[in-house]
């Protein structure tokens, strides 16, 4: 069992306090339709500005353009593979090593800090005669830690989105608020939905977190709200169920190296699982990735 003052892999819903995101783990649009068409003559694809590259090999018969890139220039295509996806994770970690560490660590040093205070502040209710007094203050200290737990660990969600547009990670991520609000509700609502499947027989809720697992990504990238998010990953996973499978069970796998090794490792496997998901993501996407 992962100590749950660690943040999660990605790819799935962070636990909630003193329980089971789980590691680093939505919803997407389906990709586009197809690479661009080639001009008349036969000729290259030409790039528009805001630098895509085009498919390789140019030429083909292809649908429509991708839609405008919201960041950089260039990239690479990235392959919906697990191979690929997790080689690139491990490129990333070994180029971002040292900020990914910093980072993880700040994580796990907010989350036990906060924990520390909560339970400070309600150790002398507890000490009570007051039941009723000691259970409400439990309850809010649990959803206040619950809360500040989600947000930070959204700066390590934002990281490997990051790293996906060649930037590298940063302390700044932990508090930076854009979309934090539909990130928040998404999180909740993945969390509610995998508990109710838990409750039922358990496989109904590992069912509900693999095709929800693009969820928060989703909603802390593009600003969706839970509803969307959810229904669209869940149409995401379902038409790329085989490749998503391999890919999220390959990041779940590398998490739990870590935990084993003494939960030192999770300084490693935690990045590498986190951008492995991410690259995941933009492939679904048809988003390019920083080479």
């Amino acid at each position: 069992m992962s100590d749950p003052n660690l943040p999660p892999p990605p790819g799935g819903t962070p636990p909630p306090p003193g329980g089971a995101p789980p590691p680093p783990g939505g919803g997407f649009p389906p990709p586009p339709g197809g690479a661009p068409p080639p001009p008349p003559g036969g000729g290259g694809y030409n790039p528009p500005p805001g630098g895509y590259g085009g498919p390789p090999g140019g030429g083909g018969g292809y649908g429509g353009p991708p839609p405008a890139q919201p960041y950089g220039s260039g990239g690479n295509m990235p392959q919906l593979d697990v191979g690929a996806a997790v080689s690139y994770g491990w490129t990333k970690f070994q180029q971002y090593a040292k900020e990914f560490i910093i980072l993880v660590l700040a994580v796990f040093l907010a989350t036990v800090v906060v924990s520390l205070v909560a339970f400070l502040v309600i150790l002398p209710a507890v000490a009570s005669d007051s039941a009723i007094l000691s259970a409400i203050l439990w309850s809010l200290m649990s959803v206040l830690v619950m809360a500040v737990a989600f947000i930070v660990q959204a700066g390590v969600y934002r990281a490997g989105l990051e790293v996906t547009k060649g930037r590298a990670p940063a302390l700044t991520m932990l508090t930076d608020t854009t979309n934090i609000g539909p990130y928040v509700l998404t999180i909740l609502a993945v969390s509610l939905g995998a508990f109710v499947g838990f409750v039922l027989c358990v496989i109904p809720g590992i069912i509900w977190l693999f095709f929800t697992a693009y969820a928060p990504l989703l909603a802390l990238d593009k600003g969706m709200g839970p509803g969307d998010a959810i229904r669209r990953s869940i149409d995401m996973v379902k038409e790329n169920i085989g490749a998503v499978l391999l890919v999220l069970l390959a990041a779940y796998v590398i998490y739990y190296i870590g935990a084993v090794i003494c939960y030192v490792g999770l300084l490693v496997t935690i990045p590498v699982a986190l951008v492995t998901i991410t690259y995941s993501y933009r492939a679904l996407n048809n988003e390019p990735v920083a080479p």
